[in-house]
């Protein structure tokens, strides 16, 4: 295609006299940079019918400049600019025809999974609401055998847990008394739970003094919901 093209327009030039002309007048830089352009990016392969349009039409104006002063600058003015063009057109369509090179893919960030959180399983607690002790004392009083004796039923419908018996104190006093008071009070409640026929094994004794309060102990109502005797479940 390119040498029928430049047969063609070497045909037409009526001074086509076997050698072509010089193309390096400084009229034919912008074509002559257009043309190297689009070679550049590939146009003998991908654009040769726009390259070869151009390359003719660059030689064809180059004839019209070599006439000097007798030269049509009309014409050599459209061959430059439709040279140009069709070089542009040959540099577009090649880069059109390039593939973009495709985006690198981004690293896949694998966040470890956060380990979970373990169980917080709450023991069963049951309150021995109706057990009390004489005043500063650990000895039960005859109004709290009904409720220990539902107790001693109940774990022996349940021989399979253990029970720590925890016994609390209101604020009233030294903590340290208390403690060494409500340590007093739980022993004798597991010791009336294993002379009903409870396993020893199962059973243990706590004292919490006046640390674990449930009420206001500045309330009279508050402290007796604060001396208390519970069984734990384990």
């Amino acid at each position: 295609m390119k040498r029928l093209l430049m047969i063609a327009t070497c045909a037409s030039m009526a001074a086509c006299t076997g050698h072509l002309p010089s193309t390096q007048y400084s009229e034919l830089d912008d074509v002559r940079a257009a043309i190297q352009k689009a070679r550049d990016a590939g146009a003998e392969q991908c654009a040769p019918a726009e390259l070869a349009k151009a390359e003719a039409r660059q030689l064809h104006a180059a004839h019209e400049l070599d006439e000097g002063s007798s030269y049509d600058q009309d014409a050599a003015s459209f061959l430059i600019d439709d040279g140009k063009a069709s070089a542009d057109q040959a540099y577009a369509k090649c880069t059109a025809a390039k593939p973009k090179p495709a985006p690198k893919p981004k690293p896949v960030v694998i966040q470890p999974k956060p380990a979970p959180k373990p169980m917080v399983v709450k023991p069963e607690v049951i309150a021995l609401d109706g057990v009390f002790f004489e005043s500063n004392s650990a000895n039960l009083t005859a109004s709290s055998t009904a409720t220990l004796d539902k107790a001693v039923e109940a774990l022996k419908k349940r021989a399979d847990v253990k029970v720590e018996v925890a016994a609390h104190t209101d604020s009233g006093g030294k903590a340290s008394y208390n403690e060494h008071l409500s340590g007093l009070r739980a022993q004798a409640v597991r010791g009336y739970l294993v002379s009903h026929g409870i396993d020893a094994t199962r059973l243990t004794a706590k004292g919490y003094g006046e640390a674990s309060p449930i009420a206001d102990n500045a309330t009279k109502e508050g402290r007796a919901k604060n001396r208390r005797v519970e069984l734990i479940i384990k």
